[in-house]
């Protein structure tokens, strides 16, 4: 049995192992990057890497040791942030709110979809949570959140957290 499958573009995972083991899984990149475009292929690719590179920061705890050449690799200079927890736009405001994270934390969501269109890449994360109706279960939450990308970096970013507390 595998562990995920991947039709029409959307990720099935069937082993939870599978959404702590993710960053480290270039099989599954690969399977959920692919598209009979390499344009396409590529700027899925980016987005993928990028999630992946900051979610083992996040569980190795060297956040604040890697943060500026995880985003000098990935993030253009003139990055715009649509977050309202990071009002600045800018490599500096993104790292610095990286670096206001736990420094050793879960798994990061891993991508379960990523849908193209021209320069525009819309990113969907998957995390179980505890149901709060049913302790002895989970539900799937989903996250959207959507790159431009522009001479092979994510230049722009539209995310869709609320704003939380300082």
């Amino acid at each position: 049995m595998s562990e995920f499958t991947v039709a029409a573009g959307v990720a099935t995972i069937t082993d939870p192992d599978l959404f702590s083991t993710w960053p480290d899984r270039p099989d599954y990149f690969e399977a959920l990057a692919a598209s009979p475009d390499p344009a396409v292929t590529a700027k899925k690719r980016l987005v993928i890497e990028f999630e992946a590179a900051l979610a083992r920061l996040v569980v190795s705890g060297r956040i604040d040791k890697e943060i500026d050449a995880v985003l000098e690799r990935f993030i253009a200079d003139d990055y715009v942030q649509h977050d309202p927890n990071i009002p600045e736009n800018g490599r500096a405001a993104l790292a610095a709110s990286f670096r206001m994270m736990p420094s050793v934390g879960d798994v990061p969501p891993p991508p379960v979809s990523l849908v193209v269109e021209n320069d525009l890449v819309c990113l969907l994360m998957q995390k179980p949570l505890p149901d709060p109706s049913d302790p002895a279960s989970t539900y799937d939450w989903f996250i959207p959140t959507i790159f431009r990308v522009r001479d092979g970096k994510l230049a722009e970013h539209w995310g869709a957290f609320k704003k939380g507390t300082p």
